[in-house]
């Protein structure tokens, strides 16, 4: 058994009878929050439950190809927001997957507080708030998806996955560990990708909708980055890039576009930490990632609101992107990167 058995015991007795469920993730949900989240859902759809997974904004648009991405309730437009709190308001339980603190999903995150139903987190990040009657927190997990894999083994019902709920989970499963390339990409998770692969999941099919389906004008603006924005600092162990609104208009962008665009830095030998900045209408939305024991994670809770895992942390700065750019330059030295 993987979780604490009294835990797990928790679950199997609330999952005993048809309840209904709120599913809800975080804020601009990822592969892993929207692959979990999916997955999840169906799976207890078939131990006859009512599900009804919500998510605080609209997913992006290289995402939509995931099973069941047409039954997310969005929670930010008006109506979406009066279906989602009715649902919300009379729940059963909770489901939090993939976040542990509830400013994460920012309005929603009081609607969720002081919803009736009770709370049961799933989550790998680190530092967890503690608002969840049974929580499922493990920071040795490279994904949510993963863990779910594991709470299902623990409830003994890997009979009931299929092609659907293993695709989902292996979607949040690959793309948390860069399709098994971080550091994070245990034994367990390899154990568990197998499984999946097993049940149905077909790993060309998801690394194929995942990393080489872009848009010509996606393409075109990683290349304009790469080339025309691409700055190295502190020796060529740092690594960023930032861009500006028109620059975002230019090329035409939607939600989704600069994904993955933080981690091409690190194939120029030396780079330890990269950072990409992008300027919206009112805030610096910033992505942080790192290797080996570069915390960056600490770096973001510390000067940029943010915060996530040690080697990929987002944050954000409402100062301008100017000055952000010199904050984070002068934040640097707090860093311990080895020259």
């Amino acid at each position: 058994m993987k979780f604490p058995e009294a835990s797990i015991a928790q679950l199997k007795e609330i999952l005993s009878a048809p309840k209904k469920i709120v599913i809800v993730t975080h804020r601009n949900p990822d592969g892993d929050a929207l692959g979990s989240s999916l997955g999840w859902k169906f799976f207890l759809e078939k131990l006859n439950h009512e599900v009804s997974f919500v998510s605080p904004n609209a997913f992006t648009q290289n995402l939509k190809w995931i099973q069941g991405t047409e039954e997310v309730l969005v929670y930010e437009n008006e109506i979406g927001k009066k279906l989602c709190e009715a649902k919300i308001t009379t729940a059963d339980f909770i489901f939090c997957l993939d976040f542990n603190a509830l400013s994460r999903i920012e309005a929603l995150g009081d609607v969720i507080k002081n919803a009736p139903a009770k709370k049961i987190m799933v989550d790998h990040h680190q530092q967890p708030e503690d608002f969840a009657v049974i929580a499922f927190s493990n920071t040795k997990y490279c994904a949510t998806a993963e863990m779910l894999y594991d709470i299902i083994a623990d409830l003994e019902q890997t009979d009931l996955l299929d092609q659907r709920i293993s695709e989902c989970l292996y979607v949040g499963l690959a793309t948390d560990n860069g399709f098994f390339q971080f550091n994070n990409t245990t034994p367990n998770a390899l154990r568990v990708a197998a499984s999946l692969v097993e049940k149905g999941a077909k790993p060309e099919y998801v690394s194929e909708k995942v990393n080489n389906v872009f848009r010509e004008t996606r393409l075109r603006f990683f290349g304009y980055c790469l080339n025309e924005k691409l700055k190295l600092v502190n020796n060529g162990t740092v690594a960023y890039i930032l861009v500006t609104q028109a620059e975002i208009k230019k090329f035409n962008l939607q939600g989704g576009d600069s994904e993955s665009l933080v981690n091409y830095p690190f194939k120029i030998e030396g780079v330890q930490v990269s950072a990409y900045f992008s300027e919206e209408p009112d805030i610096i939305k910033i992505s942080f990632r790192s290797r080996g024991e570069v915390d960056v994670n600490t770096f973001a809770r510390a000067h940029f609101e943010g915060g996530g895992h040690r080697n990929a942390a987002g944050g954000k700065s409402k100062i301008g992107l100017e000055k952000t750019e010199k904050k984070f330059l002068e934040a640097l030295q707090t860093l311990n990167i080895k020259q």
